[in-house]
This record gives C-alpha cells, sequence and structure tokens, in this order.
C-alpha cells in the first residue's frame, strides 16, 4: 500500500501554493489519491509557508504526522522541518555554502534528519527559465525523477496552466521541469527512499478545495446572487463565482462591508432570486442582523461560515471550531434555522446543495458551517452524482392564477407555519415582506394577539424541519464500546484514528453529525447511548459539541479530546489520545 507525503516548503512569494497544487493535480492525474493541507503564515511575502501533499493507493482524509519528502525552498524549512521527516526521508534543497558531492543526512549530529539532495534550483531557473522564480518547477522535476514517478501529468498541467501567457513561457517551465529531473538522474542516478510508482489504472476524479466544492453546490442548486467582502478562509468562494458570473448566468456583488453583504443578499432573496453570501465568524457577527430580519421576513438566504481560530483577527490562515454554539444560537428572540457541517469537500457540496433546497422549502436561514482546514484543503474526490442534486422551484405561481386579485397573504397561516410564496411583481397581487412583526397580509401589527399567532406560525415549521435533517454518519458500524462523537472537518482524522484503533482490536466507531440544527436527538441518543462511553473531538477550547449534545439529549460525553492550536488534527495523534481515554 503507498501512503505518502511530499511537502513543499518556502516563504510566501516562492510559489509555495503553484508548485503542490501542480504536484497533487499531477498525482491525481496518474491515478493517485490526494490530501493536501496549506500551512501558511497571514502575511504577503516572507514567513515560512509550507503544504503537505499526501498521496495514497486509497482515499485519504487527514492530514499526515511525519514528511517522506521535503522540497526546501530555503533553508530556514530544512531547519524547521527536521524533525518531521520520517527515518531516510529525503530533502531536496539550494547547496549550502560548502556543497555535498552526495546526498547527506540535513541534520547535524543527534538530530532526526532526512537525506539531502542539494539541487541549485535557482541556477538552474535562471538557465531554463531566464528567472528564478521558476525555482520551483525546478524542484518538482527533480522531486518526481526521485520518486521515480513519471512527469507526464506535470508538463501536461503547465502547458495548460500557462498557455495563456504564450509558447515561450510553457516552454521555459517545461525546460525547468527537465533540467531539475536531469540534473538529479545525473548526479544520484535517480534513486531515493521514497517511491511512487505508476499506477496501472488512472480512473478520472476531481481535485477540488472545500470551498470549491461549496462553490460548486452553489451553483448547482440555481445560485443566482452572491454577496460578499473578502474574509479568510471563505475568500475563494466569492472569486471562484466571480469568475462563474457569465457562464452561470449570476451576479456576484463585492460589498462594502458584510453588512451590506447580508442585505444585498436579502434583497436578492426577496426579488425571486436563489441568494448567499460567505465569510468568517466575525463577518457573520456583523450579518446578526441581517439573519434576524431574513428569518421574520422569512425569506430563504444561505450562509457559508468558514471558522478560523479567533477572537477578533486571531489567527487569520488557521483552522478552528470556535463558532459552533455561535452560529447554531446567534439571533434576536427564537426563529428555526438550518446548520450544516461537513467534514468532506464532497459531503460540502452535497449540503450546500441541501442548504439551498430546505431553506427555500421552509423559507428560513440555512447556515453551511466550514473552517480553514475544510475550505483551504484540496480533497481528491469522485465526479459528483448529480442525481442527487435537487433544484426544486421556490415559488407557487401556478397556484394562484385565476384568483382574485390582491387576495393573496405574504403570511398566510398554515398548519406547518409555511407560507404560498410569491414573486413580486406577479400580476394582480401584491407582496408585501417586512423585518417588523406583522399580520397575514405582511401589514406591521403590533396586536398581541397577531404576535402569538405569527411567532408560533414561525416557530412551527421546526418539526418538520427536524424530520428533514439526514442521519448522522456512522464509520464503521453503528455500535461499538467506545464512540467517537465529532463534526466538521474532524471527520477524516477521527475516522483513520478509528481504523488505527480498530486494528489494535479496540472497540471503537465514530458518529459524525453534518447536520446540526435541527440536532437529530432521537437518532444520536439512540447510537451513543448504549456505548461504554463516549468521548467527542472538537476543535475548541471548551466542548462546544460537548455542551450541544447534553442540552440537546441529556448525554453528557465521557471525555474530551480538545485541540485550539490553530492546526487540524492528525490521525496517529488522535489514534493516541483517543485511545488513552477508551481505559
Amino acid at each position: 500500500m503507498t501512503d505518502v507525503t511530499l511537502t513543499v516548503a518556502g516563504q510566501a512569494g516562492q510559489g509555495i501554493d503553484t508548485a503542490s497544487e501542480l504536484l497533487a493535480r499531477a498525482l491525481v492525474r496518474s491515478g493517485y489519491h490526494t490530501f493536501s493541507y496549506p500551512n501558511i503564515m497571514s502575511r504577503i511575502r516572507g514567513g515560512h509557508n509550507f503544504t503537505a501533499v499526501r498521496v495514497s493507493d486509497r482515499q485519504v482524509y487527514s492530514v499526515p504526522g511525519k514528511f517522506n519528502a521535503l522540497l526546501a525552498m530555503d533553508e530556514l524549512s530544512v531547519d524547521e522541518h527536521r524533525g518531521d521527516m520520517v527515518e531516510g526521508g529525503m530533502i531536496i534543497a539550494e547547496p549550502p555554502e560548502s556543497p555535498s558531492p552526495r546526498p547527506s543526512p540535513a541534520g547535524g549530529e543527534g538530530e532526526e534528519a532526512g537525506i539531502a539532495f542539494r539541487v541549485p534550483m535557482a541556477v538552474i531557473a535562471e538557465k531554463h527559465g531566464g528567472t528564478k522564480r521558476m525555482a520551483n518547477v525546478v524542484g518538482l522535476g527533480a522531486l518526481l525523477a526521485l520518486t521515480g514517478h513519471p512527469a507526464t501529468g506535470l508538463r501536461s498541467l503547465l502547458k495548460e496552466r500557462f498557455a495563456a501567457k504564450g509558447e515561450e513561457v510553457v516552454k521555459q517551465n517545461l525546460g525547468c521541469l527537465k533540467a531539475g529531473a536531469d540534473y538529479v538522474k545525473k548526479k544520484w542516478g535517480g534513486t531515493c527512499p521514497c517511491e511512487l510508482p505508476k499506477q496501472t489504472r488512472q480512473p478520472r476524479r476531481l481535485l477540488v478545495s472545500g470551498n470549491h466544492a461549496i462553490a460548486l453546490g452553489a451553483l448547482a442548486s440555481g445560485v443566482r446572487f452572491h454577496a460578499g467582502y473578502p474574509m479568510s478562509p471563505s475568500t475563494p468562494i466569492m472569486e471562484y463565482l466571480a469568475a462563474k458570473q457569465a457562464e452561470a448566468g449570476l451576479v456576484m456583488e463585492q460589498a462594502e462591508d458584510e453588512i451590506a453583504a447580508i442585505n444585498m443578499v436579502i434583497g436578492a432573496s426577496y426579488a425571486g432570486a436563489r441568494a448567499m453570501t460567505a465569510t468568517s465568524g466575525g463577518g457573520f457577527a456583523l450579518m446578526v442582523e441581517g439573519l434576524g430580519m431574513a428569518a421574520m421576513a422569512e425569506l430563504p438566504v444561505v450562509i457559508v461560515i468558514a471558522m478560523r481560530a479567533g477572537p477578533a483577527t486571531g489567527f487569520p490562515t488557521r483552522t478552528e471550531q470556535g463558532e459552533l454554539l455561535f452560529v447554531t444560537s446567534a439571533s434576536q428572540d427564537e426563529f428555526p434555522r438550518f446548520v450544516f457541517a461537513p467534514g468532506t469537500a464532497e459531503e460540502a457540496f452535497y449540503a450546500t446543495n441541501r442548504a439551498f433546497e430546505l431553506a427555500a422549502r421552509f423559507q428560513v436561514p440555512a447556515i453551511v458551517l466550514s473552517d480553514q482546514q475544510l475550505s483551504d484543503s484540496l480533497w481528491t474526490v469522485p465526479s459528483f452524482n448529480l442525481a442527487r442534486v435537487k433544484a426544486s422551484s421556490d415559488f407557487d405561481e401556478l397556484l394562484w392564477q385565476g384568483r382574485p386579485a390582491n387576495s393573496y397573504q405574504r403570511y398566510a397561516f398554515t398548519r406547518d407555519g409555511i407560507s404560498p410564496r410569491l414573486r413580486p411583481g406577479t400580476r394582480g397581487q401584491l407582496v408585501r415582506s417586512l423585518g417588523t412583526e406583522h399580520d397575514e397580509d405582511g401589514f406591521q401589527n403590533e396586536d398581541k394577539a397577531v404576535r402569538v399567532k405569527m411567532h408560533g406560525k414561525r416557530m412551527s415549521k421546526f418539526e418538520a424541519m427536524a424530520r428533514a435533517v439526514e442521519r448522522p454518519t456512522c464509520y464503521p458500524e453503528e455500535t461499538a464500546e467506545v464512540i467517537v462523537f465529532c463534526f466538521g472537518s474532524t471527520y477524516g482524522a477521527a475516522r483513520e484514528a478509528v481504523d488505527i484503533l480498530r486494528a489494535e482490536r479496540a472497540s471503537v466507531a465514530m458518529v459524525h453529525l453534518c447536520d446540526l440544527v435541527p440536532f437529530p436527538r432521537e437518532r444520536v441518543a439512540g447510537l451513543l447511548s448504549p456505548a461504554r462511553k463516549v468521548i467527542t473531538v472538537e476543535g475548541n477550547s471548551t466542548g462546544q459539541l460537548a455542551i450541544l449534545l447534553r442540552r440537546e439529549t441529556g448525554i453528557k460525553a465521557d471525555e474530551q479530546v480538545l485541540k485550539y492550536d490553530g492546526r487540524p488534527f492528525e490521525a496517529k495523534a488522535l489514534a493516541e489520545e483517543i485511545g488513552a481515554k477508551c481505559k
């Protein structure tokens, strides 16, 4: 079985992101599964960044613990990651001041070290590409050659990526790629301790980030309007949709702030468009008043919230799950909503579609809760099954044809709380919508009986909404002595940790929750109650999932595994923590 990690490291501005993405895509085209997690600092230039590309012949879901190979674009990266290398791992780096004639230990005496292959990447890039900026391509050529993996996929990607810049730029990049490979083959014969054999089967797979999966889910759901203000790690959603405006027939508006963004989305929803916004916790704090407006006006909106470590600016490029209770409870007074927390890019695509469908069906806000790990990681997924995608009609115009003029009541009282919905401008009818308390016709009303009736109408949706949520994901089975309970992006590490523990004959299983609100009380209680021990795994310091679990079901988690250093869980380390708490 193949399961290796190739890491590209260096300063911001050295092409770390581009090199790691090209590497991952080339390996996917060769038939491998990959998972890439960018560990980046919040700065435009300098600092230390790295992206770990995990490569396997089976599906992988989480960040690795150790690196098999490191492409270091500066010496700081060599020093930084000495202790992260597996025994006998390889490091490709620029020659030191006193170059060694053969592969040598990268570390000093007593240090964990990989085998260093010193390659003059900048010099080779300047010779074959005319600029030192192509040193990362030289490094990729050297890396693939040392793993014994063919560069066919990478060559085709370079042609595609730089075709718009002209034949000369393509030629230079291809020349740098070949020169890097030729250098290591000539000097070391192409041998190394980290091999990636060519796959015999090369099935077509997608390589997408969580952000792009959400954007694709929105497009598949018929989104027609997006307004937002840039805020990491959600910004790529806005950028992707902006690039697809003409092709998909949608409008993307960069608002002046998050307050304007949510209000634009509410206006677009009132006008009849499927509308969304995307932000992070700080931006959502500004949107909460608008969230209440959408709830009172019973207008469906979709809000994507990509969590990062806070409070305030916090760690803007790091991951955390510290806003679970905020998102599930943020409101003025009470109103129903949906909250989904997908665990993978594939699940994010389908969860976004359900957010649009259920928001429209019940005329409520729907929130897709992500985080930096899910948002920015690149995942290998099969092609999305469009047969699972729903795109229903949001309006009831056909029911109103032939009705008396001005007979429509926007907030007509119904048993399930869902009133018929018409687009403004429907012939012969008036569509009134407002954020103050109102009667069935949509006129402001302060009568106490009307208040009780209309508030009860809105809250009565919750029962049917609860029946619409999906079951938790159980892996690999529903029953075990110990249940690991998690939500969101902890899915991958928890799943692999369970595999590790079960290989050691521990009776452990995982229950992962994507549909958080309405909380599937009975189903969760049925899964967790028989277990000898329930262990929650989450990326915050207070155990917010455990709090939500006890509030909704009365079940108190026996143990908690918490992480709040801005980095995602790693499966092996997580397995050790869970194993210690199983006893």
